[in-house]
């Protein structure tokens, strides 16, 4: 199986973009990473409402693929209908319809070799490998992703954004560099059904032109399953495919919690009142957390205090990578 989304949105942009609706420019600002984490939310409504990825294709099968994924498209009676109606006017299946991703996908079949190229021999040793990372460039990935997750839950927030620059203002930077490094140590990396690394014994991570993604040049990633208890090898042409997720929701881990975490109500109700209200939004929380680092004071045993409550909700999660695919549709269970 190929996942062929990196592949259309490619072809989209090439070749479509500014010939039919301005899609791309319109409702996505122009940007490649919105285009396709909103795809990926059309896959999960889709698979949802049918039983299967529309981007996940069988090679040699395109045709029928094809055909199935058209016939339950113009479908109007199913939750992937209702879905689309309310996504300005029906733009994931004009996206996945006739004049895109299905003529992407008939493109695909058209793609004959010609008589001459069939004669040739088929190149042999042939590098694969498109994406070469190492630990500390890896490392360096998946830390600006967990110091950029503020969250923003009613019953108590998660600034981390602003929590990094108070421990930085007050000569803390260690703890909070170490409390991310922690983290990160210890993410689960799946290299089979039952099989697994911690991202500390992780020296590379190489993303082929085939799809597949080698842990230390030898081991296939896997992702886990969202809905089962199994794993599969990852399909990706992107590190930003692969993402970082907890196996319980960190909200639900920061509810259970909330009554141990007396420090962290604290900086909860601190950003309330500079923000005169609910912090709901990346430019209140932006606000509000540059005026409490630089003009509200926190003594040395406010500051042991934040640090216990984050040493608290380290001991209570558990990390893994997976598939955003895959990390979108487990929302849905």
């Amino acid at each position: 199986m190929k996942n062929l989304l990196i592949n259309f949105v490619d072809w989209y942009l090439e070749t479509n973009e500014g010939k039919t609706a301005n899609y791309f420019a319109e409702f996505f600002k122009s940007d490649r990473e919105i285009f396709i984490v909103d795809l990926l939310e059309y896959a999960v409504e889709f698979a949802m409402a049918y039983g299967y990825n529309p981007f996940l294709a069988g090679k040699g099968n395109i045709i029928p693929f094809a055909s199935r994924l058209e016939s339950d498209l113009y479908r109007n009676d199913t939750s992937f209908a209702a879905f689309s109606k309310k996504r300005h006017n029906d733009m994931p299946q004009a996206l996945l319809g006739k004049k895109n991703y299905l003529t992407f996908l008939h493109g695909l079949d058209t793609e004959k070799a010609t008589a001459e190229s069939l004669k040739k021999p088929l190149p042999r040793n042939q590098a694969t490998n498109v994406y070469h990372y190492g630990r500390e460039e890896l490392r360096k990935n998946f830390a600006f992703r967990l110091i950029t997750q503020d969250r923003y839950y009613e019953f108590l927030y998660f600034p981390v954004s602003v929590l990094k620059k108070l421990f930085y203002y007050h000569d803390r930077r260690a703890f909070f560099n170490n409390w991310i490094d922690r983290q990160i140590d210890n993410i689960a990396v799946y290299t089979g059904q039952s099989d697994k690394l911690l991202f500390k014994d992780v020296n590379t991570l190489d993303i082929n032109d085939d799809g597949s993604v080698l842990i230390n040049g030898k081991f296939r990633l896997h992702t886990p399953v969202a809905g089962k208890d199994a794993k599969e090898e990852i399909s990706t042409n992107t590190l930003q495919n692969i993402v970082i997720d907890h196996v319980v929701p960190f909200g639900k881990v920061l509810f259970e919690w909330k009554e141990q975490l007396p420090a962290l109500q604290v900086i909860h109700n601190v950003l309330e009142n500079i923000n005169n209200g609910r912090i709901s939004n990346n430019e209140d929380l932006k606000n509000a957390g540059n005026y409490l680092v630089s003009n509200v004071e926190f003594n040395s045993r406010e500051l042991d205090n934040l640090e216990e409550d984050l040493n608290m909700i380290l001991s209570e999660i558990q990390l893994q990578l997976m598939d955003r695919y895959e990390n979108l549709y487990k929302k849905k269970f």
